[in-house]
C-alpha cells in the first residue's frame, strides 16, 4: 500500500522587526557573555585573565560584523 498523506509545512511569520534581527550575531555575543561567566565561577579571577583576550578578540570581530557588516 502507498503512503498517500500529505505533509503540510506551514511557516510561521514573525513580524518584520523580528525578521530582520540578526540572530546570529546575538547568540555569538550570548556564547561569549556565557563563557566568561562560567570563567569566573569554575577559575576565579584567574579564569577571567585567561578567557578574556580570546573573548575581547571575538567581540571585536562581531562589533566588525555589525559594522561592516
Amino acid at each position: 500500500m502507498a503512503d498517500t498523506t500529505a505533509t503540510q509545512t506551514t511557516r510561521i511569520e514573525l513580524p518584520r522587526m523580528l525578521e530582520s534581527e540578526p540572530w546570529g550575531i546575538w547568540a555569538a555575543i550570548v556564547f561569549v557573555i556565557a563563557t566568561l561567566v562560567v570563567a569566573v565561577l569554575s577559575m576565579g579571577v584567574t579564569g577571567l585573565v585567561v578567557v578574556m583576550v580570546p573573548a575581547a578578540i571575538g567581540m571585536l570581530a562581531l562589533l566588525s560584523l555589525i559594522v561592516f557588516g
